[in-house]
């Protein structure tokens, strides 16, 4: 198991955050976009790419398309995946590309922004031996519990999603080693929220800076 410390080495390394819940995760054969919203296409191209859920700033159909090459895989909830894409189901694992993936339920318990019935979702990678949670838009729920991920990104903005005080204490059933704000400062949540978030969580959080621009290098491929 890595610490506490190994793990951020390895986030600020191989994870590139884009704001909302967009996601670049890289290996040193393997490229993963998570909902890449507003992503450049000279971030890619991508070997995989996940899809928690329909609304357009976590499906972003131009990005995808600029991001995707001839055999990109492309996963999305089996409830709105379309020809040439793979649908997931929620408790699903399969192995793509040499990457485990589970795909885990996401939806909200009170509101009906993303309801338990769409069979969205939040994936479970497992990658450089690291597994990584990508929570996808969701409340606190009771399939969280216990998935003990080495890294969770979890949303922290409040409105359709959990608030930043939810989200570091869903960390503790998910029994998560280091926790990491999304989906704030754009339209909710505010910049300080990701910072309040971690204030919570302590030691076992990490604030990732956010991406701006082109990649005009990029060295792991």
């Amino acid at each position: 198991m890595k610490s506490i410390e190994e793990l951020k080495s390895w986030a600020r390394d191989r994870l590139k955050w884009f704001g909302q819940s967009a996601f670049r995760i890289s290996s040193s054969d393997q490229v993963i976009f998570i909902d890449p919203f507003r992503v450049p296409a000279t971030w890619g191209p991508a070997d995989l790419i996940l899809i928690t859920h329909p609304h357009p700033d976590h499906y972003d159909r131009r990005a995808v398309s600029a991001l995707r090459q001839s055999n990109t895989v492309a996963v999305l909830p089996a409830s709105c995946a379309e020809p040439g894409q793979r649908g997931m189901a929620p408790g699903q694992t399969e192995t793509i590309n040499k990457v485990r993936i589970t795909a885990v339920a996401s939806y909200n318990l009170r509101r009906h922004s993303h309801p338990k019935s769409g069979g969205w979702l939040g994936f479970l990678i497992e990658i450089d031996g690291v597994r990584l949670y990508h929570a996808g838009d969701t409340d606190p729920i009771p399939e969280m519990a216990d998935l003990r991920p080495d890294i969770a990104l979890l949303p922290v903005g409040g409105g359709p999603t959990m608030d930043w005080r939810a989200a570091a204490l869903s960390a503790q059933p998910l029994k998560a080693t280091l926790s990491i704000p999304m989906h704030f400062n754009f339209l909710l949540g505010g910049r300080k929220a990701g910072e309040r978030f971690c204030h919570l969580a302590g030691q076992g959080s990490l604030i990732l800076e956010k991406e701006r621009g082109n990649a005009h290098h990029v060295s792991d491929r």
